[in-house]
């Protein structure tokens, strides 16, 4: 018996379970990712499936009502999975990846004050959004003070390394719990604020009767490294710093034509551009500029960009910088380490470094 296209596509709504259990399924397993990322996979997995279990229902009808086009209809699954394929790597991973970075987790201070120096003060200082950063301080010898940073999801203990060979030198050094980090304050965390935090730092130093406010410099570490360029930006008074691990800023950073990593990414831009614009939208803040040009406002203020040789991307943004920046910059790789691990590969050099660094620019 002989059936018209017409009969054969059905004349009322009829739902088609496939397609509809693998969209739930795919809409579950994206909504995992993203919930692993704000550590609640389970309750975002649930409300993946449901809102993939809603979507491949509209996207039934909306094939049903146009099942005069034969072979639309029949290929409904395989269109509507290319187009959730593009949605997710445009919109979902990059939302979720910038959520991510909002809400790192917190780790608490365990390290006894007194492993790090008999001289340790417990301090706090406030941002100018308000915000209370807690930290250690280990006073000058020499006058010269230096703010050492630690990374996303980190704490003040992960730049003790760095306090002591400073302090060991005679030098003050601030470490302190970036905000939403360790025992500082926040609700959320954004790279694109943490320039208050260091301000905020160097205001504080330069209350201090041990420092010369004309000799304060500033070492960071990933995201520290992020927050002191910002703040070095912002503030003349960081006369000279150390960039450990720095990354990418902006869209502009992140697919520089100079650097040779990302040639033929083309094709990431509308991701990382939608990530600039999540966090336009959670900050309230236009994007800073890029990196690049950031560097070019410090210099020639000197700065020392420190690179993993393990993470050529990472490599190539550092001399990009350096070269950025001009003839006050310098860019220092360290082969077969991984990222901002130069203190525990290479303890003696990368110490006897940062403090001939700081040692030539903060005499």
């Amino acid at each position: 018996m002989n059936h018209t296209p017409q009969t054969q596509l059905h004349k009322t709504f009829r739902l088609n379970k496939g397609p509809l259990i693998i969209n739930a399924l795919f809409g579950g397993l994206v909504g995992g990712a993203y919930g692993l990322a704000i550590a609640n996979p389970l309750a975002v997995f649930m409300a993946g499936a449901v809102i993939g279990l809603a979507i491949g229902v509209g996207y039934e009808w909306l094939a049903w009502k146009w099942r005069r086009h034969t072979r639309l209809y029949r290929q409904r699954l395989l269109l509507l999975i290319l187009f959730e394929i593009v949605l997710t790597f445009y919109v979902v991973l990059p939302l979720a990846a910038t959520h991510s970075t909002l809400y790192p987790l917190r780790f608490p201070v365990t390290l006894p004050p007194w492993q790090v120096s008999d001289q340790l003060e417990d301090v706090s200082f406030t941002t100018s959004d308000g915000l209370t950063l807690q930290g250690w301080y280990i006073p000058s010898g020499n006058g010269a003070a230096i703010i050492a940073l630690h990374g996303f999801n980190g704490n003040r203990s992960h730049v003790v390394f760095h306090a002591k060979a400073l302090a060991d030198h005679g030098y003050g050094v601030l470490l302190f719990d970036l905000r939403m980090h360790g025992e500082s304050g926040g609700t959320i965390f954004s790279s694109w604020e943490t320039e208050r935090d260091v301000v905020a730092a160097v205001d504080y130093l330069k209350t201090r009767s041990d420092v010369q406010p004309e000799r304060i410099g500033a070492i960071g570490l990933s995201a520290g490294a992020h927050a002191i360029l910002s703040g070095a930006a912002a503030s003349p008074d960081v006369r000279a710093m150390i960039l450990d691990g720095l990354g990418a800023g902006t869209v502009d950073d992140f697919l520089d034509p100079f650097i040779p990593e990302v040639q033929g990414l083309w094709f990431m831009t509308p991701a990382i551009w939608l990530d600039d614009r999540a966090l336009e939208l959670y900050t309230g803040r236009a994007a800073p500029p890029p990196f690049k040009e950031l560097v070019k406002r410090i210099a020639p203020r000197p700065m020392l960009f420190i690179s993993s040789g393990l993470a050529p991307y990472e490599t190539s943004l550092a001399q990009r910088y350096a070269v950025n920046a001009g003839a006050s910059a310098e860019a220092w790789d360290l082969p077969d380490v991984d990222h901002v691990s130069g203190m525990v590969t290479r303890p003696e050099e990368y110490a006897q470094k940062m403090l001939n660094f700081f040692d030539q620019h903060l005499r």
